[in-house]
């Protein structure tokens, strides 16, 4: 087994789809000079972003709430200055 080598993601995806063609995961691991255990922690972590990348982007959770945030921070914003004016008002009278 090789130490140290950086793995590509192509590598790695290449590796994990000789798996569903048939290939053992053992003969896998063996041509590529890693361990099972490496190759099963591959397939595991391409499996869970498949499954992040398949998720309902219709769903709340997948929106981008960017907007929300800088919407609350306007909206602060404007009270902060309503404030403002009104104390204004009350102090000074409507000129």
């Amino acid at each position: 087994m090789q130490k140290g080598k950086k793995w590509t993601s192509e590598e790695k995806m290449s590796a994990i789809l000789e798996g569903p063609k048939g290939q053992p995961a053992r003969e896998i691991s063996r041509e590529r000079g890693i361990s099972e255990g490496q190759y099963y922690k591959w397939r595991d972590e391409a499996l869970s972003g498949m499954k992040a990348g398949l998720k309902d982007k219709r769903s709340k959770e997948w929106r981008d709430n960017s907007w929300e945030v800088e919407r609350n921070r306007l909206l602060k914003m404007i009270g902060e200055q309503q404030l403002i004016i009104d104390i204004q008002k009350k102090t000074f009278g409507d000129l």
